[in-house]
């Protein structure tokens, strides 16, 4: 609540009785309008409800009005009341980037009236110890607070003159800035546990996102050696990287597409297919073709939805609700482009070379093994070995007719003459 603090305490001292009361009243004017003016007022923090077990009921269903509402009281005036009166809880100021305090801590309340409403709103957290993991006060009588008070997380992260730093509790950050003062960067962070710095070789996991400047890479593989990033990049580091696209994944490289690893392995699902070859352009202009007249339909729609936006809840609703269905008829009509290219497309399977070297030499062996024999013995009766080596060449030609030794989950798009 804003209040206000006098300055002066002015005394009067003089014999005149009509004097004084003219410098009585003219010195109380004076004074009225002489003090220090305070808007924002600092309140500490008891607790902060933050689980849905806790929030208050509405209905018998809990009320998510209240999630991140703080409780407490104002420094400067411990019983001074809080708005809407009655009311026990504080809102966040901000209903979409909310800085929830840990207890013991104190942030900056502020009070707004419109149409004879009254509400108490809190903002930001006051810095006590310039202390990124908590800013708790020595006094109050908080709960517990969550938050360890180690010293593991207590250091401001490394930054460089005109830096914008967003630093969570736990060594995390966001930084906007530049890399090497000539390019600018984002950096998402997730930094050691004893290191403020970035530096993708102690952070636990980075997000570099740079057009300019270098950043040093070191490749797990230790005969490969640290590789320099130059130019406009993103830079994913950590132990284990997980790209989990539940429908399409499509790495694009202009000049090369390099996969470095210890054991890598290239893997299709039940019923896939492993596909290599040259890339194919009027199968990619048939998916861009498709995908276009499905994405210009979507355009078209939005426009006119976006141009007369000021309409009734139910035209509104109806326009969003057409807006979805062009969404998915996008997804579906990107489906069944697929299946069209898998008609048409030219492929040949890949030969197993090792499975069909071991069928061919056994032809070999066979061949040669019954060059030695005769069909009938000298007593008239035939020869059981031959007949034996005949039964097993037979059985290798149908591993040839079967194609036994072809990979029908690998093939090649046929290379145009």
């Amino acid at each position: 609540m804003p209040y206000k603090k006098k300055l002066h305490q002015i005394a009067l001292d003089n014999s005149n009785e009509l004097f004084n009361k003219v410098k009585t009243e003219t010195l109380t004017q004076i004074k009225d309008n002489e003090f220090e003016f305070y808007e924002l007022e600092p309140f500490f923090v008891q607790d902060v409800l933050l689980d849905e077990k806790e929030l208050p009921k509405k209905r018998g269903a809990p009320d998510w009005k209240y999630y991140g509402a703080i409780k407490g009281y104002w420094v400067t005036d411990r019983f001074k009341k809080t708005f809407p009166k009655g009311e026990e809880w504080v809102l966040p100021l901000d209903p979409h980037i909310k800085r929830y305090p840990i207890t013991g801590e104190i942030v900056v309340c502020v009070n707004y009236s419109w149409h004879n409403h009254h509400q108490t709103y809190y903002t930001t957290i006051v810095n006590y110890r310039n202390n990124p993991n908590n800013s708790k006060v020595s006094w109050g009588n908080p709960k517990l607070s969550p938050v360890s008070t180690a010293p593991t997380f207590h250091k401001p992260v490394v930054a460089n003159p005109g830096d914008i730093v967003i630093q969570g509790r736990f060594n995390n950050s966001i930084n906007i800035g530049s890399q090497d003062m000539v390019g600018s960067s984002i950096k998402l962070v997730a930094h050691g546990r004893e290191n403020p710095t970035y530096d993708l070789e102690k952070d636990a996991a980075s997000i570099y996102i740079q057009d300019g400047g270098n950043v040093t890479v070191t490749n797990p593989n230790k005969k490969m050696g640290s590789r320099t990033v130059t130019g406009k990049k993103i830079i994913l580091d950590a132990d284990e990287i997980v790209i989990n696209a539940k429908s399409v994944l499509r790495l694009f490289g202009a000049d090369l597409v390099e996969i470095v690893g210890g054991n890598t392995e290239i893997k299709h699902n039940a019923d896939g297919k492993i596909i290599t070859g040259e890339t194919e352009k009027a199968v990619d202009e048939l998916r861009e073709r498709v995908k276009k007249k499905a994405v210009d339909e979507f355009n078209e729609k939005k426009k006119e939805f976006l141009g007369a936006y000021v309409k009734s809840a139910e035209a509104f609703n109806k326009g969003i609700a057409d807006l979805k269905k062009l969404d998915d008829k996008m997804k579906n009509a990107i489906k069944d482009v697929e299946k069209k290219i898998e008609i048409f497309r030219k492929t040949s399977f890949t030969l197993n070379a090792t499975k069909f070297t071991e069928t061919q030499d056994k032809v070999n062996r066979i061949q040669q093994q019954m060059s030695a024999q005769v069909p009938v013995l000298p007593n008239g009766a035939p020869n059981p070995e031959f007949i034996r080596l005949t039964k097993d060449l037979l059985d290798v030609f149908r591993s040839f007719v079967t194609l036994d030794f072809i990979n029908e989950d690998i093939v090649t798009i046929e290379k145009k003459k």
